[in-house]
């Protein structure tokens, strides 16, 4: 069958079904990210109350994210990136990396010595 759309080719009701998988698959992927966002959000308000530090702007941004093979399984990796403040007059920059839904690594900035 020469040329023809996706859907005419697997006719009218498989490719119907088939966007339809493809359109869950997307809206699994975009709720899987906002629960990852939120998930390192949460956390990394809990490493700057522990290091004493204010995170700003209540907020995490998304920096990079890759898949990787851990015990067998795909997984996506993300790294966010927020700010912080010693005292609220000053910006620094911290990270935080999670494999799936586990960090596995950070980055808060240390106080100077005075």
């Amino acid at each position: 069958m020469p040329g023809g759309c996706i859907a005419s080719k697997l006719g009218g009701m498989n490719g119907t079904l088939l966007l339809l998988l493809m359109a869950g698959v997307v809206v699994a992927l975009w709720l899987d990210a906002l629960s990852a966002r939120e998930l390192a959000g949460r956390r990394s308000l809990q490493l700057c109350e522990e290091a004493g530090l204010q995170l700003l702007d209540q907020s995490v941004v998304l920096q990079r994210i890759w898949l990787e093979r851990v015990n067998g399984r795909l997984v996506f990796s993300r790294k966010y990136r927020f700010d912080v403040s010693f005292d609220g007059t000053d910006r620094h920059r911290g990270s935080i990396s999670m494999s799936g839904r586990r960090v596995i690594n950070f980055a808060l900035p240390q106080r100077e010595p005075t």
